[in-house]
């Protein structure tokens, strides 16, 4: 999320809203308002007003989303937008783009007309709906080159296999599918924003079109005042001629090792995953308890949490060679330095174990050219989105991060170097997806809320207990003697509209519903219901039911049962009196056949009614189903208060039912065991 600075003009502002108002076309600043833009942002804090500090944030929006641009703040760094039709915000000038001013579809002075030019593009395979923004750019960079990989897939068919593979920091709930985020505030997001991404024309302006640079072709095109841009003055600087000299080996732009590197928080000296002191720093080790300190990883290579790894931990392991290999491949010295066993395990991949800052560099290098650039996976955007049709993996994996920005961000950082470079017209090759079916619609998130989900539902004025939202089909049976039912549903978020509901007659003894659920930005979830009518004569009430077991009971226990009395017997006395009954054990499985025990449960119904007991066996009070003296110990030592016997094993012990366990039900138990009376 960008943040921006505070101060305005009252003067200015007032002007600003008054020319809103009045929907006005003026010049400020060199632009001409209102226009439409795009964010470009990974989230953009919207404001309620100009005056950052003291004005709430009404929301956020991602990349892609599209606004129209009235006018801007006070202080001229902030501009003031229309977003989701009428409202009205104030956003950060730096993150959206004039897309009017990018966009051309008149002739354009010292280059080939519009016409010309969009069919050379499109006898390339580009839609019509990528001339305007290519042709700008042609007009601006004549040298760049544009190609088409063409994608037998719809946007929309890839967006929804990319789910739960791409994470966004942001606040904003109407972007998430889930509300746990992985780490952080980072989230999955759902495939609204995920298309947006996608969308190769909420990308082709002159910075964000880097994404899609083929480093493989342009990997000769570099200087040193565009890499010094991105390595600064920071941990990147002290080996910045390790870092050309890996390009230059494994034939890929210095400028994308860089930019990854940067990208991943190389450039930071503290920054644990470089500098060499992790075990040092947090006192964690590899899971073969091996130090790894002294082990570097520049790009983060192999680097996710798990169970046994924290992230940077995870990557420093794949650097020392940890994963691949069992402890017998390292040899502890007397020194304490560990050393590879490369006779007995063979060499590692990529120039591990890294334990130097420039075999790291080099090895990662190595990685990212072989196993990525030479992989058709030669552009920012093919790294994070593998569906290019020359890749060697299968489409949606090999996927190299799960931060959905980071393309961008990296393609923010090459572009402003190549500008810093003075090589902005320099003959670059773009690789650009085209998508199967593409229309003229462009794709963007979508700033509201996708809950279509149910609270609860009604029916004659009862609501369905148990009810789960995730849950879409139900039954019900109602006691009635009218001829129809009245349904009513409750949605989870008050932003959704719930249809489908209301009176009806019943057909058949049936009434049937579809409860649509349509949330604030379209979803929609449809339940399923199916009431049935039950005449009130015909109800099967459940005291009814329990009544003629020959039972004892409560509210929660179920007691007087013989030992030794079969679980279908029992259920055979709920069903004679037209009732069901299951039996689960002590941990919850059903149990069908066999004798029962204590901690058994059984739940019976009736017609509307259903209530589950805990299960009390007479004399056993140690939930095995059998009578020994086992149980009697137990009983006699409830009694000398070693142990106190509680629920349904307090009703077993307590075998003559008085509510007092004492030695009257001792000896209750001791005869069961002797064979002389029977529990």
């Amino acid at each position: 999320m960008k943040k921006f600075v505070k101060y305005m003009f009252i003067t200015s502002f007032v002007l600003s809203i008054f020319l809103i108002l009045m929907n006005v076309k003026y010049v400020d600043a060199g632009e001409t308002y209102p226009f439409n833009g795009t964010i470009v942002a990974d989230v953009l804090a919207v404001h309620k007003t100009d005056d950052y500090y003291n004005s709430s944030e009404v929301t956020q929006l991602s990349y892609g989303s599209k606004v129209v641009v009235t006018g801007q703040g006070a202080n001229g760094s902030r501009y003031i937008i229309k977003y989701d039709g009428d409202k009205v915000g104030y956003v950060s000038k730096n993150y959206v783009v004039n897309v009017d001013a990018n966009y051309l579809t008149k002739d354009a002075a010292n280059v080939e007309t519009y016409s010309s030019y969009c069919q050379s593009l499109k006898s390339k395979g580009f839609p019509d709906s990528y001339c305007p923004y290519l042709y700008y750019l042609h007009s601006q960079h004549p040298k760049w080159v544009f190609n088409a990989d063409y994608i037998d897939k719809t946007l929309a068919e890839v967006a929804k296999n990319e789910l739960w593979k791409n994470v966004l920091q942001t606040e904003n709930s109407n972007y998430w599918i889930s509300d746990s985020p992985i780490e952080g505030n980072y989230y999955y997001v759902n495939e609204a924003v995920i298309s947006s991404y996608l969308d190769p024309r909420n990308s082709m302006f002159e910075t964000q079109i880097f994404q899609f640079l083929d480093y493989e072709a342009t990997k000769d095109i570099a200087n040193d005042d565009a890499l010094r841009y991105i390595s600064g003055t920071g941990n990147l600087s002290d080996y910045f001629n390790d870092f050309k000299a890996a390009a230059t080996a494994n034939g890929v732009n210095p400028l994308h090792l860089l930019s990854r590197s940067l990208n991943e928080g190389a450039n930071n000296r503290a920054y644990t995953a470089i500098n060499g002191q992790y075990t040092t720093t947090y006192g964690r080790y590899a899971t073969n308890g091996m130090s790894l300190d002294g082990y570097y990883n520049f790009f983060n290579i192999g680097a996710w949490a798990t169970s046994e790894y924290t992230t940077v931990g995870r990557g420093l392991a794949y650097a020392a060679g940890f994963l691949e290999k069992d402890k017998a491949c390292f040899i502890t010295q007397q020194d304490g330095s560990i050393t590879y066993d490369e006779e007995k395990c063979g060499s590692l991949s990529y120039g591990r174990p890294w334990n130097t800052q420039a075999k790291a560099i080099a090895g990662g290098a190595m990685f990212i050219s072989a196993s990525y650039v030479k992989m058709g996976q030669n552009t920012n955007y093919f790294e994070k989105f593998n569906v290019s049709s020359n890749a060697k993996y299968d489409l949606f994996t090999h996927q190299y991060m799960t931060n959905i920005y980071a393309p961008a961000a990296e393609a923010l950082t090459v572009s402003n170097a190549y500008r810093k470079g003075n090589l902005m017209d320099s003959a670059f090759t773009f690789i650009i997806p085209v998508y199967k079916d593409m229309g003229a619609d462009i794709y963007q998130p979508i700033d509201k809320d996708s809950n279509s989900k149910l609270k609860s539902i009604v029916v004659d004025g009862k609501e369905i207990t148990g009810f789960d939202s995730d849950v879409v089909e139900y039954s019900y049976n109602c006691v009635t003697d009218a001829d129809g039912v009245e349904v009513s549903a409750l949605a989870l978020s008050t932003k959704s509209k719930v249809t489908g509901t209301g009176k009806k007659n019943f057909k058949d003894g049936v009434a049937s519903y579809s409860i649509v659920v349509t949330a604030e930005n379209g979803d929609k979830t449809t339940y399923k219901l199916t009431v049935k009518k039950v005449v009130k004569e015909k109800e099967i009430k459940l005291n009814d039911i329990v009544s003629k077991m020959g039972v004892k009971l409560n509210d929660t226990y179920m007691y007087q049962i013989s030992p030794g009395t079969n679980v279908t017997g029992l259920v055979e006395t709920v069903t004679s009196n037209k009732g069901t009954a299951t039996v689960v054990d002590s941990s919850g499985k059903a149990k069908t056949s066999g004798i029962l025990a204590t901690g058994d449960s059984i739940t019976i119904s009736g017609t509307i009614e259903k209530k589950t007991y805990k299960i009390a066996i007479r004399g056993d009070t140690n939930g095995d189903g059998i009578i020994s003296v086992l149980d009697l110990l137990r009983c006699q030592k409830h009694i000398l208060q070693t142990i106190i016997l509680e629920g349904e094993q307090y009703y077993a012990s307590d075998t003559n039912y008085d509510g007092v366990i004492n030695v009257l039900d001792l000896l209750k138990i001791q005869k069961h065991i002797l064979g002389t009376e029977s529990l």
